[in-house]
């Protein structure tokens, strides 16, 4: 998650992400908030009996490369996991 929020120059400008994640093996969503360059990651609860466990995120920025936002976001996950990216 950290490297997401660290654009190289000429990737644009990433003001916040949002994300919750399904994190293998815990039976709790994991919560990340970044606003510039403070950050915050915590459980937050957990997932419902019978609720799909996915993974979301959220960019808010400005010039932001798309392409290499998304790859570097599927890069976390392991093939065939859902996740989803909204920039």
């Amino acid at each position: 998650m950290q490297s997401l929020k660290l654009m190289p120059p000429g990737k644009g400008t990433i003001f916040r992400i949002k994300a919750i994640l399904a994190v293998k093996g815990e039976p709790e969503k994991y919560v990340y908030h970044a606003v510039m360059d403070v950050s915050d990651q915590d459980f937050a609860g957990p997932w419902k009996e019978g609720e799909k466990r996915i993974n979301k995120i959220v960019f808010i920025g400005k010039n932001m490369d798309q392409q290499f936002l998304r790859r570097g976001w599927e890069m976390m996950f392991e093939k065939n996991e859902q996740h989803t990216i909204s920039l």
